[in-house]
């Protein structure tokens, strides 16, 4: 009897063996699985040929209702499609993606991937709401610097300003060498002006100039960096941070407070 090879591939962090396909001794057909139909519409997904991947991954997925995996790649494959279209058709796309990555979510599929592309998903639907859960979902099972970032920007979305106040607090405590350092206090000293609290929006944005120019200064000192997009970041959020005061400033008539930041602007090649 012929020796079935078993290959692997990964789609979603899922790992996948193949099954064995038609003995040429016996000429009969083994019988087909969810399995071995999942993972032709995976091969098929990986190289590009979507419409074929849709029909066998439905298959595998109608054969077993609490079958993940090809839910994983339904959810991956019309996100990609979505990626590529504008407008209607993207919105359609992202709502059969949403479908699928839901589900499997349901199912127990909890990576930062999955989570990445709801959160996509939810910001091309407008969806604030399903952003922000999944993004705190997000940073509850992967607590780091970015998803932290993603948490302010969805709380903000929903006008939570006590919980952008709360999580980019947090972040700043405990990610100080971050590329997104300066997105935290950015973010929470917009949200202070929007509870009216001027005074303590000041306070935050110095603050955090204040340590967005440490860390580039330790990316400069080590020889390196200066070039990254981490920098770039930092760079992009403390000229934010000073257009921020200069508004401030000019709404409270601070002419010295005034002429300091305009000359920081400059300073960091705002030329505006």
């Amino acid at each position: 009897m012929r020796r079935c090879l078993l290959g692997a591939s990964l789609a979603g962090g899922v790992l996948l063996l193949a099954s064995c396909g038609p003995s040429r001794e016996t000429g009969r057909n083994t019988a087909e699985t969810k399995e071995s139909i999942y993972l032709r519409g995976h091969q098929l997904y990986v190289t590009m040929r979507m419409e074929e991947a849709e029909h066998e991954l439905m298959r595998a997925a109608a054969m077993d209702s609490s079958y993940r995996d090809p839910l994983v790649d339904l959810g991956s494959l019309w996100f990609d499609l979505g990626m590529k279209e504008e407008g209607p058709r993207r919105t359609e796309r992202f709502r059969k993606a949403r479908v699928f990555l839901v589900r499997a979510e349901e199912l127990g599929y909890r990576e930062a991937a999955a989570y990445d592309m709801l959160c996509e998903v939810c910001t091309g639907l407008d969806d604030a709401q399903g952003f922000l859960r999944y993004a705190k979902r997000n940073a509850e099972r992967f607590p780091y610097d970015r998803q932290f970032y993603n948490l302010g920007v969805a709380h903000f979305g929903v006008e939570d300003w006590a919980g952008v106040v709360k999580s980019q607090r947090e972040a700043s405590d405990r990610f100080k060498e971050s590329p997104y350092a300066g997105a935290y206090f950015r973010q929470m000293g917009r949200a202070y002006m929007k509870m009216g609290r001027d005074q303590t929006a000041e306070r935050t944005f110095t603050a955090g100039v204040q340590a967005v120019d440490a860390i580039m200064a330790g990316m400069k000192k080590s020889g390196g960096g200066t070039g990254s997009e981490g920098y770039r970041r930092l760079q992009d959020d403390k000229i934010g941070m000073l257009l921020l005061l200069k508004r401030l400033h000019i709404t409270y008539r601070e002419a010295e407070k005034l002429a300091d930041v305009e000359r920081r602007l400059r300073e960091a090649g705002y030329t505006k």
